[in-house]
């Protein structure tokens, strides 16, 4: 008997995987997917005409590299760009002020206790120095290359499958829907923006776990 298939697509449909997004599901869901056979499992589907799989890369990076060759060679349609490294104050962090201010409090506490230690307040100094100095955090959105991709290539498509739970695309969702498209949100429990909760008629939400046995590494 012919397993029934998760989605029922209604026509040419392509497919977008904001891996980035993607990735971030695997903690919560504590199992893992594999690109090769969510490929695998989406060609199954002959209304499917293309997989684009959008990812940054780390240059000079032999991991970052190995991956972006393997998803090219399983089969995906791959955008990609180099990553960024962005420079963030701990200090200018609004859900951290509260911690470094308690740190800081702790280090003149330090400093009080050992005032005749010239070797202790030397080292308080220096982690006072250390904490305004940035840490950097790896950017690489693919937010306006998805919204184009799909707004370029609405008029020759009948539907969309997003696998991000990201809500920065509701909007994009919306104007899929706006123009007689099928839209399919793919996405991860607690991963999901709030934005799709009390979303519209037109959009249909499926959890990734539907596709577990499938897709799972």
């Amino acid at each position: 008997m012919k397993e029934e298939k998760v989605f029922k697509l209604k026509g040419k449909t392509l497919v977008i995987v904001d891996w980035a997004n993607v990735y971030g599901w695997f903690k919560k869901l504590k199992w893992e997917i594999s690109p090769k056979k969510l490929f695998d499992y989406l060609k199954t589907y002959p209304e499917i005409i293309d997989i684009r799989f959008y990812f940054g890369i780390e240059k000079g990076n032999k991991k970052s590299e190995e991956f972006h060759n393997l998803i090219k060679s399983i089969g995906y349609n791959l955008v990609t760009k180099e990553i960024k490294w962005v420079p963030v104050f701990l200090e200018d962090q609004n859900y951290l002020r509260k911690i470094i201010k308690i740190i800081y409090d702790s280090l003149d506490n330090i400093d009080l206790m050992v005032y005749e230690d010239l070797e202790a307040i030397i080292e308080t100094n220096f982690l006072r120095k250390i904490l305004k100095y940035p840490v950097y955090r790896r950017k690489c959105d693919f937010d306006v290359e998805i919204t184009r991709d799909v707004l370029l290539n609405l008029n020759k498509v009948d539907g969309i499958i997003l696998f991000s739970g990201d809500g920065d695309y509701a909007p994009l969702a919306e104007e899929v829907i706006k123009a007689g498209k099928q839209m399919i949100l793919v996405f991860a429990q607690g991963c999901r923006g709030k934005e799709y909760e009390n979303f519209d008629k037109g959009l249909y939400q499926c959890s990734v776990k539907k596709l577990r046995k499938f897709i799972q590494k």
